[in-house]
């Protein structure tokens, strides 16, 4: 299990690396598991959704779920007898990412000059943009996908461009397209029986308050950010200090250490847009899935 002691350093290992001999080698998690336990995410109604390069959606589970069509990942959690589902959308934060360092270059040399992070001035262009991107939509498939599609051959797009639409609607779909992704996640998740009563938002996503609150509008939920935004190693030094006997279980360091810092609510009239605009964003994929398909097919023929 996560917090068990698998070892102690030796003399060689203690020579090595300074660290003292006889210290207890705690066995810690994967990236996902300890991120979860330093968010929190280690009791039954309470979720994280992680917008970095990648999206996740993680949730604790008492019993190991089913999905018969494979759409989300399953495993062991890093709490001792419990489980975890979660769902990845390959490249949410990513797309943003892409969209600064190809078409943001002005943004990036502004931010330099300025002393700020350059995704705070690309967010203040995405609020000149109204709800939805006036009809503007993004498909933040720029790596394939996982969840829900399982398509390699995916790809990202915007679709609805017209001469209205300037570089704030570019921004701003792009961020509510990798909030749609992530809510798939969520749903998948709801219908495997899992209650979502409350969700923390971490990751680069979770630092802007625009994008939190296009995440609260489209998950229809609610969206809590947290005084420790550092969750996979925070996790990790909790199990270590779980199995060398500094709290006697996983949940109870949870309950001692990590605190809300603010909760983020959703608008209902903005979350009834989303609901529209969530269908539409599934329907796209459906509609282009065999020409993702085909261009991937000219591609490896032809290069």
């Amino acid at each position: 299990e996560s917090p068990a002691v698998s070892a102690k350093i030796s003399d060689l290992g203690a020579s090595a690396t300074g660290l003292a001999a006889g210290t207890p080698v705690v066995g810690g998690g994967g990236d996902q598991p300890a991120g979860a336990v330093g968010n929190g995410i280690v009791r039954p109604g309470v979720v994280s959704a992680t917008m970095g390069t990648s999206g996740v959606v993680f949730a604790h589970a008492e019993e190991l779920g089913y999905d018969p069509l494979g759409r989300l990942q399953r495993g062991c959690h890093a709490v001792p007898g419990t489980w975890h589902v979660m769902g990845v959308v390959l490249a949410a934060g990513g797309s943003l990412q892409w969209f600064r360092n190809e078409l943001g270059k002005a943004e990036v040399e502004m931010a330099r000059a300025r002393g700020v992070d350059p995704y705070f001035l690309l967010s203040d262009e995405a609020a000149l943009a109204g709800l939805g991107s006036e009809g503007l939509f993004f498909l933040p498939y720029m790596t394939g996908e996982r969840t829900p599609h399982f398509d390699p051959d995916a790809k990202g797009a915007w679709i609805g461009l017209t001469v209205r639409h300037g570089r704030p609607h570019l921004i701003r779909s792009i961020m509510e397209g990798a909030a749609y992704a992530m809510r798939d996640s969520l749903e998948l998740i709801r219908e495997m029986g899992v209650a979502i009563e409350q969700i923390r938002v971490s990751g680069g996503g979770a630092r802007d308050p625009l994008w939190r609150q296009i995440q609260a509008d489209i998950y229809g939920h609610g969206v809590h950010t947290l005084q420790s935004t550092e969750g996979p190693a925070f996790g990790a030094a909790l199990l270590a200090q779980v199995g060398s006997g500094g709290f006697a279980s996983v949940p109870e360091a949870c309950d001692a250490t990590i605190q809300l810092a603010d909760e983020t609510p959703f608008d209902p009239e903005a979350h009834e847009f989303y609901n529209r605009g969530h269908a539409l964003f599934r329907q796209l994929y459906r509609d282009l899935r065999g020409s993702f398909a085909a261009i991937s097919g000219l591609v490896r023929r032809y290069q």
